[in-house]
């Protein structure tokens, strides 16, 4: 059986079309970022109705905002580099930056839409953010939101960070050695995602954030990916 080619990876503008309009005339940018085996437009995608909601709905709700997806290669996310989801951040900030240049669209305010992990590379791009400011200043102001979706954000004693990573993999449709090779380094990945959570957390003050909750099990999964207690960010701000 042939496998669907790779979708490519970067930054991609959805809507409006080129041509459309005068940049000035939006009023926020929409970002969504994938999570684990995703890809930029197949995660987004109704599998029976072929219908990319971002392109195909949205924008009717929300016709003065530029909407964009992000892809990144996650398979590289929990390899022996201790560095990519770091990377896949500082790609996202670097790619917004060059898309968000001029005055108008340097200060329109920013939405991210982020699921499972693209929700933990969000919260790592915006600790980079604060980290340069004097590079990143334009993103990190105009950034007002985000809303997550069954991204892991605490683990505890109940739930602890390998549990919810074991979780993410084995609802990934990944092939069983690639799965093994991954399921090796939780201890170790356990450790970068709580530091990444405790980073963002204190700098997150300003942020309007929505957590969407899974509410049933699917098959042939036995537990929810992300526990309730794990996929509300506990803060004061947040609108769980």
């Amino acid at each position: 059986m042939e496998q669907d080619a790779q979708e490519p990876h970067g930054l991609f503008i959805l809507y409006p079309s080129e041509g459309f309009g005068k940049d000035v005339d939006l009023e926020a940018d929409i970002i969504a970022v994938h999570g684990l085996n995703g890809e930029a437009k197949k995660t987004w995608t109704d599998r029976q109705s072929g219908k990319l909601w971002l392109e195909d709905f949205l924008p009717s709700a929300m016709p003065k905002t530029r909407i964009m997806t992000f892809g990144y290669d996650c398979g590289l996310a929990f390899s022996k580099s201790r560095s990519g989801i770091e990377n896949f951040a500082q790609d996202l900030l670097d790619r917004l930056r060059v898309v968000r240049q001029g005055s108008e669209a340097a200060r329109r305010p920013i939405v991210f839409i982020a699921h499972s992990l693209g929700g933990i590379v969000v919260k790592k791009a915006l600790v980079l953010a604060h980290e340069a400011q004097d590079f990143y200043r334009d993103i990190l102001h105009s950034t007002k939101g985000i809303v997550f979706m069954g991204t892991p954000h605490r683990g505890s004693d109940v739930v602890p960070w390998t549990l919810l990573l074991t979780n993410l993999i084995n609802a990934a449709s990944l092939g069983q050695a690639f799965r093994k090779s991954l399921l090796k380094t939780l201890d170790r990945d356990s450790a970068v995602l709580s530091e990444i959570s405790r980073q963002f957390v204190h700098r997150s003050s300003l942020l309007k954030i929505r957590s969407c909750i899974e509410q049933k099990v699917e098959r042939p999964l036995t537990t929810l990916v992300v526990p309730e207690c794990s996929a509300v960010l506990n803060r004061l701000t947040s609108m769980d």
